[in-house]
Order: C-alpha cells, then sequence, then structure tokens
C-alpha cells in the first residue's frame, strides 16, 4: 500500500478503509433486522427507531458503496457489465429491497413497466442506483412512491417519483448540467447526483451517453429522478 516512492497510498488506504466500514454496517442492518424480526407492533416500544435506524444503516451502507465504487471506476479498476436486461425485474428488485422499510413507515409504493420492456445495461450498477434512489425517497415521501420505466427519445428511463415536497432549486438538474457542489451550509455533499451522473455516463451508445434529471412533476409535485440510457 506504498507508492513508488515508498510513501504509504493514502487513496489504497482510504479504500480499504471505507470497505471495513462497508461489512461492519453490514453485520449491524442484520443484527437489527434480526432484533425486529422478535419484535410485533403491540410488543415493542421501540419498533419505529428500530425502522429510522434501519433506514440511516441502509443509507449509510448505499453512500459507502457509491464511494468505493467511484473509487474504482476513478482507478479503471472497473469495466461495466453492459447485458440486455429485463427492466421489469431490476425495478422489481429494487421494490422488494425497499417495500418492508417503508412500510414501516406507512409508505405505498407502486411499480408501472410492461414486462417486455428490455435494455443494455449494467444491472448492478442500474439497480443500485435506483435503489440508493428510492431509500433516500424514504426520507421525503408522505405515503407514496411510484416506480417505473419506459421509452424515450430512443432511451430506456426508468424512474422514481415521490409525493413529498420535491427537490430544491440547488438539487434541480437537467440534461448537460454539472453535478451540484457540495454546500456547507444544507450539508450536502452532492454525492448521490455524482455517482448518479456517473453511473450514466458510463452506458454509451453510437454518440449517444447516458444521463439523469431532476425535477417536481412526481405526484401532487413531489420529486422525480429519472435515469435515462441510451
Amino acid at each position: 500500500m506504498s507508492d513508488d516512492t515508498g510513501k504509504p497510498d493514502f487513496n489504497i488506504i482510504l479504500a480499504n478503509a471505507v470497505h471495513d466500514m462497508k461489512n461492519s454496517v453490514g453485520m449491524l442492518l442484520a443484527a437489527l433486522d434480526e432484533i425486529d424480526s422478535r419484535c410485533s407492533p403491540d410488543s415493542c416500544a421501540s419498533r419505529d427507531q428500530f425502522s429510522q435506524l434501519r433506514y440511516e444503516g441502509k443509507r449509510l451502507s448505499s453512500n459507502l458503496v457509491q464511494v468505493l465504487t467511484l473509487y474504482r471506476i476513478n482507478e479503471s479498476r472497473y469495466t461495466p457489465n453492459i447485458t440486455e436486461n429485463d427492466a421489469s425485474d431490476v425495478l422489481e428488485e429494487c421494490l422488494l429491497d425497499n417495500e418492508g422499510l417503508l412500510a414501516l413507515k406507512g409508505i405505498d409504493i407502486e411499480m408501472d413497466c410492461n414486462d417486455d420492456l428490455q435494455g443494455f445495461f449494467d444491472n448492478e450498477l442500474v439497480s443500485g442506483l435506483i435503489s440508493s434512489v428510492i431509500n433516500n425517497a424514504y426520507k421525503y415521501a408522505r405515503s407514496r412512491i411510484h416506480i417505473g420505466a419506459g421509452r424515450e427519445n430512443g432511451y430506456l428511463t426508468l424512474y422514481v417519483k415521490d409525493d413529498g415536497n420535491g427537490f430544491p432549486p440547488s438539487m434541480l438538474h437537467e440534461q448537460g448540467q454539472g453535478t451540484p457542489a457540495i454546500s456547507f451550509r444544507s450539508g450536502s455533499t452532492g454525492l448521490g447526483l455524482y455517482f448518479a451522473a456517473t453511473i450514466a455516463a458510463l452506458h454509451r451508445h453510437d454518440d449517444r451517453q447516458g444521463f439523469f434529471t431532476t425535477g417536481n412533476d412526481g405526484i401532487n409535485g413531489g420529486g422525480r429522478f429519472t435515469l435515462y440510457l441510451p
């Protein structure tokens, strides 16, 4: 873990530390799931607190995975595995991964996607991104989240929309825009949007590449995230 001068390579040290933290968070989440499975709403007064801990744990785990993935991409250690996939399978996997946690907060999640809708993309990267967006919507949705897929101008689109208050102006993003800068006032690092932009840009076909948008045309004016894949 050192460079040609014999000095420690801080990037590798940091990546290894993040990997260890991710594993520890995974163990904590597994323990929380085990404890939660023994609790019923009537017998466990701390069930709501467990729900909040699971949400924060999943969010932290997702952030750590994003950091590791971005590191591997930046170091040219990740090659996208572009294969043909069913959009409905990806969305259903994301739904199943999140619906239990959403239900504890009283949030319904719905899916709208034709079974024969397919596209070429890295399944692991895209499903991880969409699941992360759903996990983020958990914090802002009032009672509903809607996920779906379709076709638009030759792109496969995957979207997540909720019935919350929508994105603040600083988080609105259109095609061709750069990712938001770090905001010390709001506490936003921009990691999620930077990750989304990076994953989208890895998907190319002919002279087109993927991109994403955010807007406030979700459920009743709530937020909407849309990923476009060529």
